[in-house]
């Protein structure tokens, strides 16, 4: 049996040569929680059913690998511009509902800001 690291290590290999990858969660399979492996964090993603996100940096590079925890399976890909050290292009390339709900509500609250201003004067 491997250690969480050596699994999830192995698991981030092999996503980076093939961009996706599904790990199921087998009663027979061992697979360790990403938290315990040390190389992911908890983060967030656009909303998928899942339970929870997991994000991985690559060293040396901009992309990261995501892994999308949901209660049968983890579902693992590369981010070509991890969150952590390139957020505007994570999120203007590869999390385009995210940008849009954001650029929504910096407009809503211009909009909410001048009138609030205008009113003062």
């Amino acid at each position: 049996m491997s250690s969480p690291y050596e699994f999830w290590n192995q698991v981030v290999s092999e996503v980076l040569v093939e961009d996706r990858l599904t790990v199921p969660k087998s009663p027979s399979g061992y697979v360790p929680r990403p938290e315990n492996s040390g190389l992911f964090v908890k983060s967030i993603g656009e909303p998928k059913g899942q339970i929870a996100d997991w994000r991985a940096s690559i060293p040396g590079t901009v992309r990261g690998v995501h892994a999308v925890e949901f209660r049968d399976r983890y579902e693992v890909h590369v981010d070509r511009f991890d969150p952590t050290k390139k957020p505007i292009s994570h999120i203007l390339l590869e999390s385009p509902g995210s940008a849009i709900l954001l650029g929504a509500l910096g407009l809503l609250v211009a909009f909410l800001g001048g009138n609030f201003f205008f009113k003062k004067r």
